[in-house]
């Protein structure tokens, strides 16, 4: 049987709580024994690293416009905090590993800095959708865990996937990554088997229905993100057959 896969709570355990990428979201991965949790970073435009998904407001406004003062004083407004990078870090440094994705180019160097100086590097992975954003990562620091996210989740798209993304080796090499993390409707056609000969593991996202789990555990993935870690960890603690 292939190697168990590490869990990650995908945007803390988001499948479970009212808010996601928020401090309650990672606890609750913590307490689940998620192996790590993942969540998204974006820039303010007084380069605050702020701990959040969307690239705009639901009243248009853009975060990138926004102070990181002005964007937590909404989210408050909503009834939930939006953290800050370094403070999350200082909160779960020692409990569980971090995987961060950098959601735009350009604030790879901030990033960076704030989990160098505060976790060991295999603590924590770094990747974004970014080509540019992965290779920046790795010429900045060659010792980072990078990685490129491949696919897209909104059904429509899924009928025009590019062959970079069924067959990324030319970009995983071209931008240094360490690992590859596809959407898991990617992993089809010998996709493992590929990223294995070039020396790859896939963390593949996110996947919560359990028939599909098990599929990619027996596919070898090395990690699975996921909504509902709670769900995973009970298929990986279960008696193999």
């Amino acid at each position: 049987m292939p190697p168990r896969p590490l869990v990650i709570a995908h945007r803390g355990a988001r499948g479970l709580v009212p808010f996601e990428n928020t401090l309650h979201a990672f606890e609750r991965a913590v307490e689940l024994g998620a192996d790590m949790v993942e969540f998204d970073v974006r820039q303010t435009a007084d380069g605050g690293l702020a701990i959040f998904h969307d690239a705009h407001l639901p009243d248009g406004r853009a975060v990138a416009d926004l102070t990181l003062t002005d964007l937590q004083a909404w989210g408050r407004a909503q009834g939930f905090d939006i953290p800050e990078l370094a403070p999350t870090i200082e909160a779960l440094a020692g409990r569980i590993r971090l995987d961060v994705e950098i959601k735009e180019v350009g604030y790879e160097g901030a990033v960076l800095r704030a989990l160098v100086e505060r976790l060991p590097y295999d603590a924590f992975v770094v990747k974004s959708f970014h080509d540019a954003s992965v290779l920046q990562l790795k010429t900045l620091d060659p010792r980072v865990c990078a990685g490129l996210l491949l696919g897209d989740d909104d059904p429509p798209h899924l009928l025009r996937r590019r062959l970079g993304e069924l067959f990324p080796r030319a970009r995983l090499r071209a931008c240094r990554a360490d690992f590859a993390s596809p959407y898991y409707k990617l992993i089809r056609l010998g996709y493992t088997q590929r990223m294995r000969l070039l020396g790859l593991p896939v963390y593949t996202w996110t996947v919560n229905d359990p028939v599909e789990m098990q599929r990619l555990i027996r596919l070898g993935v090395a990690a699975l993100i996921t909504d509902r870690p709670d769900l995973a960890l009970g298929l990986l603690q279960a008696p193999r057959a």
